[in-house]
């Protein structure tokens, strides 16, 4: 006579099963089983060997995860390089500010200085011969 499992060993077995399930979930693998195998069962042309199909579709995310991190090195990069320009182009407003008041002075002293050469209008002449009469 074979003999049964008890009812705490099967009670055991189903919360073993239950805890490794909700950790397969958890993690994300019966989400990407269902798509690998939906991918699969879509395929027009399905392949001769449906496990290396199923391999190369799940080692995918794989290439994926290393042309993530390239890609994010590259916006660290470029960010890097849009940081110093916006450096650099505030340097140059600073600049062009300071360019402006030395342009705005000089512009000052050309109109003292040309206030200066200019003779001083006489007076008009008044008549030395004194009042004409009629």
């Amino acid at each position: 006579m074979e003999r049964q499992p008890s009812n705490v060993a099967l009670k055991t077995m189903d919360s073993e099963r239950e805890k490794f399930r909700t950790y397969v979930e958890k993690s994300g693998v019966m989400s990407a089983l269902t798509d690998v195998l939906v991918r699969l069962y879509e395929e027009p042309n399905r392949p001769s060997d449906a496990l290396t199909y199923i391999k190369e579709t799940l080692g995918s995310a794989e290439i994926d995860a290393h042309r993530m991190q390239a890609l994010q090195a590259k916006v660290k990069e470029q960010q890097s390089q849009i940081d110093s320009h916006l450096a650099t182009i505030k340097a140059k407003e600073t600049e062009i500010k300071e360019k402006e008041t030395e342009i705005a002075s000089y512009k000052a002293r050309l109109a003292q200085y040309e206030k200066e050469q200019q003779p001083e209008t006489a007076p008009p002449e008044e008549n030395l011969e004194g009042p004409k009469s009629a």
